[in-house]
């Protein structure tokens, strides 16, 4: 399910690869990239949870940092920060049909866009990109803007998910819960 285990800190799996280079549009490996940023929006923006999971190192990182960009996990408050076994809780709390703060199910829609990354070869990338979501529950809609930061590695199953970040950039001012996946 969840891939090859690594152990990163969060400082590790969002820094770029050793002696890196520049991805760029029409290679081969940034088309791959761009796909799969955009099947992981998919599947998000569709509740399709385990299929999402799916995407994940067993020991991949979930963080949604608050009030900064700021790369040292353990000096900063979090709105999430969670390791694949927290994620499997989570989807399974979303997929459980008592959960309130689901109820109705959010309609989501994202925009994935102004994709940059930079790998040491085709087996580990980081990814910036920016997002646009938009969401509509309970006659409300909400749009969260953010930046985007993914650390894919390659496994036998392809690309998987190391590392996710994702900076909203209002995360400074008040918002309504986010009770569903960024």
């Amino acid at each position: 399910m969840g891939g090859n285990a690594i152990e990163l800190t969060g400082a590790e799996i969002f820094a770029a690869p050793a002696a890196g280079t520049a991805i760029r549009r029409p290679s081969e490996l940034f088309g791959e990239v761009e796909a799969f940023l955009c099947q992981e929006a998919s599947l998000l923006d569709h509740h399709a949870y385990d299929d999402w999971l799916s995407l994940w190192l067993e020991a991949g990182l979930y963080w949604i940092p608050s009030n900064s960009e700021e790369l040292n996990t353990n000096r900063c408050v979090s709105i999430v920060f969670e390791r694949y076994g927290a994620l499997e809780d989570r989807v399974f709390r979303l997929k459980d049909k008592r959960m309130h703060s689901q109820s109705p199910k959010s309609k989501l829609v994202r925009i994935v866009s102004n994709i940059s990354a930079v790998a040491s070869d085709d087996a580990d990338i980081l990814v910036q990109s920016n997002l646009v979501l938009g969401e509509v529950r309970g006659g409300q809609q909400q749009t969260l803007f953010g930046r985007a930061t993914h650390r894919l590695i390659r496994s036998g199953e392809g690309l998987r998910i190391a590392g996710k970040k994702i900076y909203l950039i209002g995360n400074d001012a008040p918002m309504r819960n986010v009770t569903f996946l960024l």
